[in-house]
């Protein structure tokens, strides 16, 4: 049986939601969307969480799905890398922040995102996704171990009840802006031979605030 295309969009935070209201509203309301949530709000105040937390919970009775993207979405260097973490930190502006991590530094901060996300008062998370899509077998083995439903790696996204399925990620974030018309022309090509090879991987289209590239 073919499965949808997959529709995410990453890095919604407490400081760029209204952005991003605006952004889905010109996708059109027929899709649903797996918005990727940056739990952590820092200094702002009571008034600027609870205006984010609002919108989630209007996101959510929209149909779409709330999943933790990470505490901060931003490395702690005071934690200890492996190599392979390091270069993925220069790769990615910092960003990746669970990679390289030992499991027991993995589990403190997913710990803290949990916390930080229990305060907007939205209701368990769907799934987790780990910034940048750099986790690890443990922390996949960890997220199973907390009850979350799905759990998504760059090429790979699982489901409780229905598995692991390989997925194809289309996405321009982070690209030269050349390159970025030539992934768009990728994914329109794979979604219209998806509709007649159901075996293919399932499509994933991936948005991030920074792109300005449309559906």
């Amino acid at each position: 049986m073919r499965c949808s295309p997959v529709h995410e969009y990453h890095d919604v935070g407490v400081r760029n939601f209204s952005q991003i209201a605006g952004e889905l509203q010109e996708f059109g309301g027929g899709i649903k969307w797996n918005l990727m949530v940056i739990p952590f709000f820092g200094e702002l105040g009571v008034e600027a969480l609870e205006k984010f937390a609002g919108q989630l919970l209007e996101w959510k009775k929209e149909g779409h799905s709330l999943y933790l993207h990470g505490y901060k979405h931003k490395a702690n260097f005071s934690l200890k890398r492996g190599l392979l973490g390091k270069i993925a930190l220069r790769l990615t502006n910092s960003e990746a922040e669970f990679a390289g991590l030992s499991k027991s530094d993995s589990k403190m901060l997913l710990g803290e995102a949990l916390q930080a996300w229990q305060k907007l008062g939205v209701g368990p998370a769907q799934g987790f996704v780990a910034p940048a899509w750099y986790g690890s077998e443990s922390m996949f083995l960890l997220c199973k171990e907390l009850g979350f439903e799905n759990y998504s790696s760059r090429f790979i996204i699982w489901n409780r009840a229905r598995g692991s399925r390989f997925s194809i990620p289309f996405s321009t974030a982070g690209l030269p802006s050349f390159i970025a018309p030539l992934v768009n022309l990728c994914e329109k090509a794979y979604m219209k031979i998806y509709k007649t090879l159901s075996f293919l991987p399932v499509p994933r289209i991936v948005k991030h605030p920074t792109e300005i590239t449309r559906i």
